[in-house]
């Protein structure tokens, strides 16, 4: 079960369903700063962020990645999608 405190994208998040990661100490410390810290570690994840504004995250994208969101968010538009505009509910790439 999902408590207020946990990202709402998890059960599909590729980092915190270590399918993106193998190291179970670093799966870990990604969950407990950005997947279990409520807002706070919601805002601070990129993945998320791109998520809200696409609609999707790249399946390699880590939530601390060195890329800017609007870098991401470039790269992504350059391969033909495009931001989601309806307020759509966010989904993660398979």
């Amino acid at each position: 079960m999902i408590d207020n405190k946990n990202c709402e994208r998890t059960a599909k998040c590729p980092v915190y369903l270590g399918i993106l990661i193998s190291n179970g100490i670093i799966i870990q410390t990604y969950r407990k700063l950005f997947c279990e810290s409520g807002s706070d570690g919601k805002n601070m994840c990129r993945r998320y962020q791109v998520a809200k504004i696409m609609g999707v995250c790249p399946q390699n994208i880590l939530p601390n990645t060195h890329l800017t969101v609007d870098e991401i968010v470039e790269k992504m538009k350059a391969k033909g999608l495009k931001p989601v505009s309806d307020g759509a509910t966010v989904q993660f790439e398979k």
